[in-house]
């Protein structure tokens, strides 16, 4: 049980126990089973992010000194100051971890600092002697060494440094044989996540890890597959944003603020930019379905699967309400057929924009029935958006979007006077 959970349970035991539902000796019981609860998680969070952020800075700033001086020592000095820092760092984590192996700010910060210095030592070694390797080379060895201290040390700001590190590797090396061994290296890492959400779902650290490991899932995608996505690619990145969706909508939606559900939000607003950009006939009009590559053929069909099942699942527990917001790959498959019949793409372009209509006016409506001002406010951002997209849209000719425009104000004008009168008690 996360600590925000025992936390409230304490709370209610007096309540329970004067009411006769528990006894004190079955309170004090729990009290026993699940222990103390700091009350000062914000605090702490901040001590350990400011302390790595010094640790950050401290290391960086031993580097650029070296790097001052490093031209003037000699080939047994340097390798001194190089094997110095590490055994330095590797003391630091030594002592944090067996005499403050409670401190969370400790084991961060000294973790920290010895991922740094795991890095500076194979650069100023490699450097010395010449060893040749390239910055692709050098980060991938650096990544894979830090891979023990995340979990010796139980380092969060470590495991977030390490998907960070293995994105910019997969990035700059996406053209290489090997860039699939992006997904070996994030395997080493995802028992990690797994356990973080697991025991400690709610804490800071552990949502700002999930937000970092999502975005970056996506950038490792794209280079790993860069390859073979092609023209089914809007297609994939849709189903693979509600997947993201539908994960964070089944599985971590009972958190209190919006920045601490990255699932939900995160796909969410792929699929909003994604569906937005679709809107726009240029897109379709240059897209010539051929043949499809059979990489690109199975993941497409994997990811549409996966979208089913979780839409399945979702209306099993939750019935019909928001599944608008799950259906993007379902209609742009939908727009993809239609452009093989229409390939002026005006029907596909159609298709998309009153998807995207539906979605903002729903999202604006969804947020007056729950007096959310941000739901509001994004609902009329999208929706002004796609107005001003398609007020400014050369490809539709002044006639079409003036008809467009004058049926769409008709219709808002009158449901705003058909809303007024009902509230008003008139009659319907």
């Amino acid at each position: 049980m996360n600590k925000k959970a025992v936390d409230w349970l304490y709370r209610e035991l007096p309540e329970l126990i004067s009411k006769g539902i528990l006894t004190p000796e079955a309170a004090e019981q729990l009290k026993k089973h699940y222990g103390p609860v700091e009350a000062t998680t914000g605090t702490r969070t901040f001590l350990m992010i400011f302390g790595v952020i010094g640790v950050v800075l401290v290391g960086l700033g031993i580097i650029l000194i070296l790097a001052h001086n490093w031209a003037a020592l000699t080939k047994l000095t340097r390798l001194l100051i190089s094997v110095g820092l590490l055994v330095v760092a590797q003391l630091a984590s030594g002592i944090a971890l067996y005499t403050r192996r409670d401190s969370k700010v400790w084991l961060e910060a000294t973790a920290t600092l010895q991922f740094l210095m795991v890095g500076a030592s194979i650069a100023l070694v490699g450097q010395t002697y010449h060893l040749g390797e390239n910055t692709d080379s050098f980060i991938r060895t650096w990544m894979l060494l830090a891979v023990p201290l995340i979990y010796l040390m139980h380092s969060r700001f470590v495991a977030v440094f390490y998907v960070i590190g293995i994105t910019f590797w997969a990035s700059s090396s996406a053209y290489a044989p090997d860039n699939q061994l992006v997904w070996l290296f994030l395997a080493l890492v995802i028992p990690y996540y797994w356990h973080l959400i697991r025991t400690d779902r709610a804490a800071n650290t552990t949502i700002i890890a999930c937000w970092v490991f999502n975005i970056c899932f996506y950038s490792c995608f794209a280079a790993a597959f860069s390859r073979t996505i092609d023209q089914l690619g809007p297609l994939l990145y849709s189903a693979l944003f509600t997947i993201n969706y539908l994960s964070g909508v089944l599985w971590f939606n009972d958190a209190k603020t919006t920045w601490q559900m990255p699932f939900k939000i995160i796909g969410l607003a792929g699929n909003t930019v994604l569906v937005f950009m679709l809107t726009f006939n240029d897109i379709w009009r240059h897209l010539e379905l051929g043949t499809v590559s059979a990489t690109e053929g199975l993941l497409v069909l994997l990811a549409l699967l996966l979208v089913i099942s979780g839409n399945g699942l979702y209306l099993r527990r939750t019935g019909w309400i928001n599944i608008q917001y799950s259906l993007a790959p379902l209609i742009i498959g939908g727009a993809y057929i239609l452009n093989i019949y229409n390939t002026s793409g005006i029907m596909a372009t159609i298709l998309l924009n009153f998807f995207l209509l539906l979605i903002s006016i729903s999202t604006f409506v969804t947020g007056v029935r729950k007096h959310s001002l941000g739901l509001v406010n994004i609902g009329m951002l999208l929706l002004a958006a796609l107005i001003i997209a398609r007020f400014l849209d050369m490809n539709f000719s002044f006639v079409v979007r003036g008809l467009v425009f004058v049926i769409l104000g008709a219709a808002f004008l009158g449901t705003n006077w058909l809303m007024v009168r009902r509230k008003s008690g008139g009659p319907e």
